[in-house]
């Protein structure tokens, strides 16, 4: 497992100058951020924009700040093996229904949740890489670039992207209000305690002369739960659908350049193919 951790990590960092450790998208609109008249976008105030019903579900970054090369640069020579060997852990309860705090009538399309999934790929290899020092380095300089810039930053494009997916979930018609703000206030906070968590290890990471090996295991291990909070409030039919998407995306993409062809998108079945042209077109 270690020295899969090692391919993924170099795949990240040394198959190209624009590879984006996979906290990217495949595409981006090239949309600015966009936040309400005198809230700036730290995760603190993006929280409060939220909590008071602003929509920023646009926090999307321009193309110089997220690469349009996806996790797909890693290669599917990297990534289909690291799905197996680290089987997805369950992020439901009994029957497959998500964990919320109020009913649900409608979940938003994969084409939605897939660039997510991307980013929990990436916190999962982290968890993976720090176990070996000598990737400190080089996660660390990647969680500086994620982090780096005020505004227009990759922390706020994927915090835009989940917003983005929870504005698009439609609660059921007699579902208490109270409820409602319960279960968004749970989903936002896990995509923030997981931004916080990431951040605090980039700090760790940046003093690792103390030989703080367990705080840095632990930031990265919290990382990764935070997410899969997030995810664990999300059906367990869509996240293994998005999985399965990923995986076919992956074999699809022959020439490993992270984009699907026209020749190439051709394996995926009629449906996939509508998902990811989706995908592709809103992100």
């Amino acid at each position: 497992m270690m020295k899969l951790a090692v391919v993924i990590l170099n795949s990240f960092f040394l198959s190209n100058n624009n590879a984006c450790f996979a906290f990217q998208s495949s595409t981006t609109t090239g949309r600015w951020l966009h936040l309400p008249c005198g809230v700036c976008s730290t995760s603190t105030t993006l929280n409060r924009a939220h909590r008071e019903g602003h929509d920023i579900s646009d926090a999307i970054v321009p193309d110089d700040v997220v690469s349009r090369r996806s996790i797909l640069s890693i290669g599917a020579a990297a990534v289909l093996p690291f799905l197996a060997a680290n089987p997805r852990p369950s992020f439901a309860i009994a029957g497959g229904a998500a964990v919320s705090a109020a009913r649900v009538e409608s979940w938003p399309g994969i084409q939605s949740l897939e660039p997510l999934y991307e980013f929990k790929l990436s916190v999962d290899a982290i968890v993976v890489g720090v176990q070996d020092p000598n990737n400190w380095k080089f996660i660390q300089k990647r969680l500086d670039k994620f982090f780096k810039g005020f505004i227009i930053n990759e922390k706020n494009y994927y915090i835009g992207v989940g917003s983005k997916y929870m504005n698009e979930i439609q609660y059921d018609k007699g579902e208490l209000p109270n409820y409602v703000a319960l279960d968004k206030e749970a989903r936002f906070e896990a995509l923030e305690n997981t931004m916080k968590n990431l951040e605090s290890l980039k700090l760790a990471l940046a003093d690792s002369g103390n030989n703080n090996a367990d705080t840095v295991e632990d930031l990265a291990k919290s990382s990764q739960s935070s997410l899969q909070l997030f995810f664990a409030m999300i059906p367990d039919q869509d996240v293994k659908a998005v999985e399965e998407l990923f995986v076919h995306v992956q074999k699809a993409d022959i020439n490993g350049d992270g984009r699907l062809s026209d020749d190439e998108i051709t394996s995926l079945s009629p449906i996939e193919q509508e998902i990811w042209k989706l995908r592709i077109d809103n992100y």
